[in-house]
């Protein structure tokens, strides 16, 4: 069985020279810093009206061998996403497979860090610029939307992508909603002027075909609507 031959980053200038060397010796260190990188999410845990998860997300640009083939890149697993949140309040997008994000790695060993509340903490060994000590920052080359939230010049638009839109421009609020609306509260006050186009209905009683009883002539009160 002939063995398999394989080069390395070396070539033939590397030795040519003390600088050549000590050089190259000096990017192959650099090369072992991770910085950030885009990468593709695989899987999603957690998430929802809840702490913010995990991602498994591979890097998306290969490595390259001696000569010059590529090298697909394994997955890393339980790396925390961003989330836009101060406090208890928080604005819910998690990420879904395929998206595409950024890779950002600490500088320092972070796992004690992850499993605490925040507090000062000691780094859970020595190593430093791992991947494996990375957070994951989703929303790059996104997907045309088919549901959101648009702030822009005009105003606010809200979208759910099925035929419902609230939106709040110039001063004014517009809802647009296919299946009706439904206001659930004890009560509701409406300081201004209120205009129905359709017909409006209070308990069984239709305020566009409804009767009075004990109607009569002259000045007296009739009797309540039916």
């Amino acid at each position: 069985m002939a063995e398999q031959i394989v080069k390395g980053q070396q070539d033939f200038n590397t030795d040519a020279s003390q600088y050549n060397a000590e050089n190259f010796h000096i990017r192959q260190e650099i090369n072992k810093i991770n910085t950030a990188e885009p990468a593709t999410v695989g899987s999603v845990s957690g998430g929802g009206v809840a702490k913010s998860g995990t991602v498994s997300a591979t890097p998306i640009v290969n490595l390259v061998t001696g000569t010059g083939e590529g090298m697909q890149q394994s997955p890393l697993f339980t790396i925390p996403y961003f989330r836009y949140q101060g406090g208890e309040n928080a604005f819910i997008v998690d990420p879904k497979p395929e998206d595409v994000g950024l890779n950002v790695y600490a500088m320092r060993d972070t796992e004690v860090m992850k499993e605490g509340d925040g507090s000062p903490c000691n780094p859970g060994s020595a190593r430093r610029y791992s991947k494996g000590d990375g957070f994951f920052f989703s929303g790059f080359l996104g997907k045309q939307p088919r549901r959101y939230v648009m702030i822009d010049d005009e105003g606010i638009t809200l979208d759910d992508g099925a035929g419902g839109k609230i939106e709040l421009k110039a001063g004014k609020l517009t809802i647009t909603a296919p299946n009706g609306v439904t206001i659930d509260t004890p009560e509701t006050t409406l300081t201004g002027q209120v205009r129905a186009e359709g017909n409006m209905t209070a308990g069984q009683i239709s305020m566009q075909s409804h009767r009075h009883t004990g109607v009569e002539a002259g000045p007296d009160t009739s009797g309540g609507p039916v």
